[in-house]
């Protein structure tokens, strides 16, 4: 093997270490379970919001039914007057059928209202219990996040042990005054070796001579491009 194919093959290691320490980096810093977090946290909310607005439904639904008793006790205490032949007196008839008439009339008010109430309770516990499942559904993705990124973060260290081991191989190939510019150029650069695509350096995109390109397909040594000084790769 060139030269030049022990340097790309170490490039490719420290790319695949680089990739591997960012995604280790990622679930260290557990940002995909810190955004599951905040779901949890938002659905806990909504659920506790629920809970309250059924609980003062229930307490109004309590309280309006407790008035509707009453209406219907005056209501009979009003119509046993009316209907008592002990009430002679013209005015007091017509006082107590009016009076009749307004609870009558409350009554069917309460009761409309109730019946709404009643309506609007179901759409909450139904609200309540969608709300619920997702919440669950989410508790256990949690869980199993967790779980999973614990698995990941031991296969990922020992795929760090692995790819040093095997930059380590690669670079007991490469002569060591190459090995040092490589270094170097890791070093300042980020990425020392670079692939020419379409004529092209990847690194800087500047476009390449055609004496460039010639030794490059024809394994001409070790060739910089002129602006960035990364070593050029042409796969053949």
């Amino acid at each position: 093997m060139s030269n030049i194919e022990d340097l790309w093959e170490l490039q490719v290691h420290y790319n695949n270490l680089k990739n591997i320490k960012d995604n280790l980096k990622y679930i260290i810093n557990g940002e995909k379970i810190k955004k599951i977090g905040i779901k949890l946290e938002k659905t806990e909310k909504k659920l506790i919001d629920l809970e309250n607005r059924i609980e003062e439904n229930e307490e109004k639904l309590d309280k309006n039914n407790s008035i509707l008793k009453n209406y219907d006790y005056e209501l009979k205490e009003i119509e046993k007057n009316l209907y008592s032949e002990n009430i002679t007196d013209l005015k007091q008839l017509n006082f107590l059928d009016k009076e009749r008439k307004n609870i009558i009339k409350e009554i069917d008010n309460k009761e409309t209202e109730i019946i709404s109430q009643m309506s609007n309770m179901e759409e909450l516990k139904k609200e309540f219990i969608r709300i619920q499942e997702e919440f669950n559904k989410l508790r256990k993705k949690y869980t199993k996040t967790v779980k999973d990124d614990k698995l990941m973060v031991e296969d990922f260290n020992k795929k760090v042990i692995e790819e040093k081991n095997e930059i380590d191989v690669t670079s007991s190939k490469i002569d060591k005054s190459v090995l040092d510019k490589f270094n170097e150029l890791i070093k300042n650069k980020d990425v020392a070796v670079v692939e020419v695509i379409d004529n092209k350096c990847s690194g800087c995109n500047m476009f390449l001579p055609s004496n460039i390109i010639y030794k490059l397909e024809n394994n001409d040594g070790i060739i910089h491009c002129d602006n960035c000084d990364r070593i050029l790769y042409l796969k053949i």
